[in-house]
């Protein structure tokens, strides 16, 4: 089971263990868009799901002024990210279709 606030909603999920837990699955390799710091591939999951953890953990790691490119396919990710880099204090530097460049405050 998952909770996550949002700046408008509560989200809660039940998770289903055999979901999503196949690591064996080879993707194909995601070629950066931007000339980012660092790259992200949150796949075809949505930020309820486990990327938002992975993304805020990256931005710990990076110094501020850096960038974070992310390749996100689940389309509920355009709004769940720009809240969150409301909340943090990120900003969300450009989109071009599945790919979202955001600066470390």
């Amino acid at each position: 089971m998952g909770v996550r606030h949002t700046e408008t909603s509560l989200i809660v999920w039940a998770s289903n263990s055999a979901e999503g837990t196949d690591k064996t699955k080879t993707a194909e390799p995601v070629i950066p868009v931007f000339d980012a710091t660092r790259l992200y591939d949150a796949g075809d999951r949505g930020f309820a799901m486990g990327p938002l953890d992975d993304v805020a953990a990256v931005m710990l790691s990076l110094q501020p002024g850096q960038t974070l490119e992310i390749n996100a396919l689940d389309p509920t990710v355009e709004v769940d990210l720009a809240a969150w880099c409301r909340m943090t204090g990120h900003q969300v530097i450009e989109k071009q279709t599945t790919r979202y460049l955001i600066k470390h405050k």
